[in-house]
């Protein structure tokens, strides 16, 4: 199945709400607990990550373009504040404390440019991109790359595999030397960048990056 925003396939909602929630709430519980609520999850998805920071206290205000994945959104979080929107096009009127974007969600720069602006002045944006040094390094185990094309596989519980397909991939995947740049044409600071705990950046399958807002919301 192909993943486009414009053009939403309810069978994602399908397959995110049939994978686990995560265990592994690093780095995002810590930020969101350092941050004034409530947080920005930008591609908030069913819930997978947004359930367990839920728990954890943390309250937040979900965006996404897929009506499918709001509404698991909304059955398992009651009462949570959610946007039906393409990121890039997103404008609420208001900044906040934290923004986030796990899952390389802000790997174009549109995506990003929109973040920014929804951070306001000394706030924080926190995004999670995949790593092209890891993708080069050899083969990876369900996940196949060949003419601008990646395909992702998703084990279910149950044991059947699910392939998304990323068309496109050139704009989709942003290197961690590129960041400073990118960071600095939509005025935010970098503060920390880094891998997975215990890899190091350029083996990391996905790389965090923390930047400090430096405009006026």
């Amino acid at each position: 199945m192909r993943d486009d925003p414009r053009n939403p396939d309810p069978g994602f909602a399908d397959l995110y709400a049939s994978l686990p929630d995560a265990e592994d709430l690093w780095p995002w519980l810590d930020w969101c607990k350092a941050a004034e609520p409530p947080v920005l999850y930008l591609g908030i998805g069913a819930g997978r990550l947004a359930v367990p920071l839920h728990r954890a206290g943390i309250e937040l205000v979900g965006v996404d373009a897929h009506p499918a994945m709001l509404a698991r959104m909304r059955e398992r979080i009651p009462g949570i504040e959610v946007h039906q929107a393409l990121i890039e096009e997103l404008r609420l009127k208001r900044g906040f404390d934290l923004v986030i974007g796990p899952s390389s969600i802000l790997a174009r720069d549109a995506n990003l440019a929109a973040a920014a602006r929804h951070v306001r002045a000394g706030g924080r944006l926190g995004m999670e991109l995949m790593n092209p040094h890891w993708i080069a390094h050899g083969d990876h185990a369900g996940l196949r790359v060949a003419g601008g094309v990646m395909e992702v596989d998703y084990t279910l519980p149950d044991g059947s595999v699910v392939t998304q397909i990323v068309d496109q991939l050139e704009g989709a995947v942003t290197a961690p030397e590129q960041t400073e740049e990118r960071l600095d044409r939509h005025r935010l600071k970098l503060e920390w960048m880094g891998g997975r705990p215990d890899d190091e950046l350029t083996e990391s399958p996905t790389y965090f990056v923390l930047a400090r807002a430096l405009h006026t919301s």
